[in-house]
């Protein structure tokens, strides 16, 4: 480590806090939460003292996870009633590539942007009039699902780990690091809103047999694997289902095809953010090979392409 990676370090993650609570009341608290084997600590500090806070983030996180709460408190305690009544930052939470492929392309771009591993983002948009929680709330949903982003972060009590701390969901932990900031960047709801999508109506949680039945409506999830894959990469599948990953240097096909649409394929020799073996259906492969993210409103070009390739008319 260079002599003045620490400095380094904690610039950007005053950046970070002065940039996410510029707009904090004089008497908020901000929420710092530490993982302690099974359990959460909670800690309060003053909005106004944000170098106290970047000072106890750096020190924590030398020894656990940390993790900050985006909207500060009008009180110094931690219940859902004790966050300040409005807030002008939203903010989605992109956990997978793909999503973080959409994010990539989605306008308006965000004001300020986090990495907590390599293929996972925090993005967050200034607005220039404070919101209620309500109404941000709804906004991070909508930003969801344009992302294909996890909508359980849309909680207004949401934690987020901070720039500086350590993810050590990874081996080893990866460094949390601020990858964009422009601090002045600010919308209006009107900008924010525009392109994205008005209703989000994919429910949170369905059963696994009401998922199952649902991706089997859709005629292009019922196409072999075996059959789309050598359509989409040109390349003939093995006798042992597998093929020349397209996705890195493959000297020995490490991409195996399975016979079941709902396992579709995988590559064990890519990895994704948590060290999983690289998979998908059919939309994830092309999304890869096309570079169009499965999300939002792209995700209809990606099956309208996916249709003409494979003759499906749809009704």
């Amino acid at each position: 480590m260079s002599s003045d990676r620490p400095h380094r370090d904690r610039a950007a993650l005053e950046r970070y806090l002065r940039a996410l609570y510029q707009c904090a009341p004089t008497a908020a608290w901000v929420e710092v939460r530490v993982r302690r084997a099974t359990r959460m600590q909670q800690s309060f500090h003053p909005a106004g003292k944000l170098d106290v806070v970047a000072g106890t983030i750096l020190a924590r996180s030398a020894v656990s996870d940390v993790f900050v709460g985006v909207v500060p408190r009008a009180r110094r305690s931690g219940g859902r009633t004790d966050l300040i009544a409005d807030w002008n930052v939203v903010w989605a939470d992109c956990d997978d590539a793909g999503s973080v492929l959409a994010l990539e392309r989605l306008r308006p771009a965000p004001s300020m942007v986090v990495a907590s591993s390599d293929e996972h983002r925090h993005a967050y948009w200034f607005l220039g009039e404070p919101l209620a929680l309500e109404r941000i709330e709804s906004i991070n949903r909508r930003l969801a699902a344009a992302l294909g982003a996890d909508r359980r972060s849309a909680d207004a009590a949401r934690i987020l780990r901070p720039v500086g701390a350590l993810n050590r969901k990874h081996s080893p932990p990866a460094s949390v690091r601020l990858l964009a900031l422009e601090e002045h960047r600010r919308y209006s709801l009107a900008e924010l809103e525009s392109d994205l999508p008005r209703q989000f109506s994919t429910p949170l949680r369905v059963s696994g047999r009401a998922r199952q039945e649902a991706l089997l409506a859709d005629p292009l999830r019922r196409i072999p694997p075996r059959v789309y894959v050598e359509r989409l990469t040109n390349e003939r599948v093995d006798s042992f289902g597998k093929i020349h990953c397209p996705f890195h240097q493959d000297r020995t096909a490490s991409l195996h095809v399975y016979s079941d649409p709902e396992r579709g394929w995988t590559c064990f020799g890519c990895r994704t953010q948590g060290g999983r073996p690289l998979g998908g259906d059919i939309y994830t492969l092309a999304s890869l090979l096309w570079r169009i993210p499965p999300r939002g409103s792209d995700f209809l070009t990606l099956r309208t392409r996916l249709d003409r390739v494979f003759g499906v008319r749809r009704v």
